[in-house]
């Protein structure tokens, strides 16, 4: 065996224990940019990828004498065993060792808490390099004694001593932590061949298959992988209320797993995934899809897969946001063992071909799996995979199923019966029929998952409110202008409801979407459209003194009028006509005297005060207190913050929000990555310690453990409450519901006690006979197929018409262009190539330019005649200035047939519009007038 062979063959144990930059010193083989390189790999991803890259560039190193200066290197870094090792071919002593240190990786948990890192180290010495202990003391004192203890054990791990499990032992007993340590060194070792020390599970050693073909017909009895832990590889160290939650997966089973916020749901899917890819083979190869329902959640979830599969041979990949082209798909479906991705991007994908099928996956995860039901992703996809069980071959493969949920709900029901059939109706969508508790463990789950104690405070409203008296005028004068000219109320099944309601924000959207599609007989079109754009501005105005009066409501007039104002500021009077003046002068008439009311004492909100004696009372007993807050909008999550920054006993909270990505007509979202700095800021020491968020954090986001969840009449479903109070992770951590609304308050008490209903009903499905629970199942499963076959008769043909559209200004019907001037890049940007287009449009500077996607943003454009927003100006694949259209902001005129639409995403609009080619579309048409410009040409 040449020496470069035998450095191979040993790969492992020294990956497993060097720090490379100690070993490069005294090594001169290698260029300088080499060195850098591996010193730089070494800082970002660890001393592990960092030796792996040492490994693979010393294959390159013909100097004579390397091997014995690579061997002489490692003993003098400190190293001296793995070099003896290396030299003798004789791994017996750094083998025993690895068994040692597998115990220590799984009593982990318990040596890091509470430990005083500085008390430990100074009998460490025998098996820690000077270098490293530097390091732990540095970590210890700017970052504390938990972050110490980590960084101590990371370098005792990596040690090649032969005796440091003693040395470790010792020091602990030393220190004074006897409570902490370790068995007798002869309870470590094993039999030759083992490598791993693993608890067993008393389990049947055949099991039937519950996961069998429905057909009503003979089903044939399948034997399920038995899954004994005592001689499985692991990924992960679970604990044992994990385990019993793992393993009718790992069985092989479709599983729903229900257990509570922060009981590890993603460290059971990464063993579940790791025993699952394992048992393919170079011939029947496995492949994973992990599913969750947002863009942040894919990161963070793409972000931890990686970590734990970085030192395996299995490959991850994330498909979501940007990153979700049809060929960036293709080549992770192809390339990858592990592939994280939207519901979304899953069904278009598997629509539209890209995926063949569903059994390109050999198991998929449904991450928040009590969404699966009506129109969501989830259940399309499920829906798939049920038409092939039910109506394809016998032998067509299918993936395994596992859902992963915190609760899967009652549905509408108020009684165990009726969550009963909810229940059914989950596990018949998801076709499992395991429904994984933790029912042996609970004393342990009980440990380490605390469930905060829950408190509502029932507040009064404002006795007097002359802000609100002086909206609720201008709301009934723009009404009226818009009764004068057409009767609003007919053209909305939603019911006109109280002004300051999200009700009434249901009904003017509703009218306001039917005012851009409207036909009036006898009217020319020129009379329609000057209607249409009058019905369309009023609904404008309705909706934005509608959220004035929410924010007010919940936070201060104040925030309420400055909300107003940046609307009315932002406004081109420039572009007005006669009704937007009107509309205009109507608030600048009672502007001055909302400002002066919001801006008089004495008229405080009694939410807002409760709120404050809330933080006062929990800061002043806890000043390390970390809370989330919860609010229904993103205009109050902004008011609430200015407020605080405002309030000097609060301030110091350093409050930070957090909203979602999805750009609303009044705020912009936030992006990726400023989601993840108000995470970091909150998570890290000195930093925020109060979270200001909507519903993106409901459910899956990993937010840092807080003991304080403030809910802001912020109440939802019985799923919503599970998830929101299980954000409290800490220990002694309470949730509070602060409400001026008795009905919320009385639907929080509800859904405390359908939680006790949910638990009891599961309780029922668990103890069911097998039989009697599959027949249940089977017949629902059938009936959701059945119900498929009629929407899918019923439904209208998914073919695109091919007659030209007509786009026109979704508020003052002004003619745009015609979808023949329009092509799609990516699959994903309606961008016009006709110049002329320009000429009908309203150029604005854009307040946030960037980089998105293959877009550089430039300029927002607008509708040169009222001014409503028709997209940016952006710069992409060599074009300049190129109009990427927002779909909101027209109506479609089918040429063909008059018929005028207005639909809110893309993928809905009726029309062709063909794909964008560079070659015809541009460097053919330069000449001509029409042409888009290139800079490329």
């Amino acid at each position: 065996m040449s020496e470069k062979e035998l450095l191979k063959g040993c790969c492992k144990y020294i990956t497993e224990i060097i720090q490379p930059s100690l070993v490069l010193h005294y090594l001169d083989f290698f260029e300088p940019k080499e060195v850098e390189l591996i010193k730089a790999k070494e800082e970002k991803e660890g001393p592990t990828h960092a030796s792996a890259l040492l490994l693979d560039l010393i294959q390159n190193v013909d100097s004579l004498g390397w091997f014995q200066m690579f061997l002489d290197g490692l003993s003098k870094a400190g190293y001296p065993t793995l070099s003896k090792s290396i030299d003798m071919e004789d791994f017996t002593e750094l083998d025993k060792s690895r068994l040692y240190k597998q115990m220590v990786r799984k009593l982990r948990p318990t040596l890091e808490p509470g430990a005083r890192p500085m008390a430990i180290l100074p009998h460490l010495s025998e098996c820690l390099l000077q270098p490293q202990e530097e390091e732990v003391r540095q970590v210890t004192e700017s970052k504390g004694d938990h972050a110490g203890m980590g960084r101590l054990l990371d370098f005792i791990l990596r040690s090649d001593n032969p005796q440091w499990y003693k040395i470790l032992q010792d020091a602990l007993s030393a220190a004074g932590y006897v409570n902490l340590a370790l068995g007798d060194q002869e309870d470590a070792d094993m039999e030759s061949g083992t490598e791993e020390i693993e608890m067993t599970y008393s389990q049947e050693a055949e099991m039937e298959d519950l996961h069998t073909n429905l057909d009503s017909h003979a089903e044939p009895r399948q034997k399920v992988v038995r899954y004994d832990s005592q001689i499985s590889s692991r990924l992960t160290e679970l604990r044992a209320y994990q385990e019993e939650l793992a393993l009718p997966a790992l069985e092989s089973r479709n599983t729903i797993i229900c257990a509570p916020t922060g009981s590890g749901k993603t460290i059971i899917a990464v063993e579940i995934c790791w025993q699952h890819l394992r048992q393919g083979t170079e011939e029947s190869k496995r492949k994973v899809a992990f599913l969750a329902n947002t863009i942040p959640l894919c990161q963070q979830q793409m972000e931890r897969f990686m970590k734990y599969f970085q030192n395996t041979d299995f490959e991850v990949i994330g498909c979501f946001g940007d990153s979700a082209s049809n060929l960036a798909v293709k080549v992770a479906v192809e390339g990858y063992d592990i592939i994280v991705m939207t519901p979304m991007i899953l069904q278009l994908n598997l629509e539209n071909g890209t995926i063949p099928s569903l059994s390109t996956f050999t198991l998929i995860f449904f991450d928040e799996c009590h969404n699966t039901s009506k129109k969501h992703s989830y259940n399309s996809i499920m829906g798939m995979y049920m038409d092939i069980r039910l109506e394809g071959p016998p032998s067509t493969a299918l993936p395994q199923i596992v859902g992963m949920t915190a609760s899967v709900g009652v549905g509408k029901s108020k009684n165990v019966d009726g969550a009963l059939e909810h229940i059914y109706q989950l596990c018949a969508s998801l076709d499992t029929h395991t429904l994984s508790t933790v029912t042996k463990h609970l004393n342990e789950l009980r440990k380490f998952v605390f469930v905060p104690s829950k408190d509502i405070r029932l507040v009064k409203r404002r006795s007097v409110d002359p802000f609100m008296d002086v909206v609720l005028g201008l709301m009934a004068h723009v009404e009226s202008i818009a009764k004068k000219t057409y009767n609003i109320e007919s053209l909305s099944k939603v019911p006109m409801s109280t002004r300051g309601s999200q009700a009434y924000e249901q009904w003017v959207v509703t009218v306001q979407r039917q005012c851009k599609v409207l036909k009036l007989v006898d009217h020319d079109e020129e009379e329609e459209m000057k209607i249409c754009r009058k019905l369309v501005a009023c609904s404008e105005h309705l909706r934005k003194y509608n959220d004035s009066l929410i924010i007010s409501e919940d936070a201060r007039a104040i925030d309420a009028i400055n909300y107003l104002q940046k609307y009315f500021d932002n406004l081109d009077p420039t572009r007005f006509d006669e009704t937007d003046q009107k509309l205009f002068s109507v608030f600048e008439e009672r502007s001055k005297e909302l400002l002066r009311i919001a801006s008089s004492s004495g008229r405080e909100n009694p939410k807002l005060q409760e709120l404050q004696s809330v933080l006062d009372e929990q800061y002043h007993y806890n000043s390390e207190t970390k809370t989330i807050l919860f609010v229904k909008t993103r205009a109050l999550a902004e008011a609430i913050e200015q407020w605080m920054l405002e309030t000097p006993a609060l301030a110091h909270l350093k409050p930070k929000v957090l909203i979602g990505r999805r750009r609303t007509e009044n705020t912009a979202g936030m992006t990726l990555s400023t989601q993840k700095d108000a995470l970091s800021a909150f998570e890290s020491e000195g930093g925020s310690k109060l979270l200001i968020a909507t519903s993106v954090a409901d459910e899956g986001i990993d937010i840092a453990q807080c003991n304080l969840v403030l809910l802001y009449d912020y109440v939802g479903n019985v799923i919503k409450m599970v998830q929101t109070r299980g954000r409290g992770r800490a220990m002694d951590s309470r949730c509070i519901l602060i409400t001026s609304s008795r009905e919320n308050a009385e639907k929080e008490q509800i859904n405390m006690l359908q939680e006790k209903v949910m638990y009891d009903a599961i309780q029922t499905v668990q103890n069911i006979e097998t039989d009697v629970f599959l027949a249940k199942v089977r017949n629902i499963q059938k009936r959701q197929k059945k119900q498929r076959d009629l929407e899918r008769r019923m439904a209208p043909g998914k073919k695109k018409e091919e007659t030209p559209f007509l786009l026109q200004c979704g508020k003052c019907r002004q003619h745009a262009c015609k979808t023949d001037e329009i092509r799609v890049i990516q699959n994903n940007h309606r961008v016009v190539i006709s110049k002329a287009f320009l000429s009908l449009c309203n150029i604005q500077p854009h307040p946030k330019p960037q980089v998105c996607d293959v877009l550089e943003k430039k300029s927002k454009i607008f509708c040169g005649s009222c001014n409503r927003d028709w997209g940016i100006l952006a710069s992409c694949m060599g074009l300049d200035n190129l109009p990427v259209l927002k779909v909101s902001g027209f109506t479609f005129v089918n040429l063909r047939t008059g018929q005028r639409k207005s639909v809110m995403k893309w993928q809905d609009f009726p029309g062709l519009i063909k794909d964008f080619d560079f070659e015809l579309d541009v460097l053919d048409q330069d000449s001509s007038e029409g042409a888009w410009p290139s800079r490329l040409s």
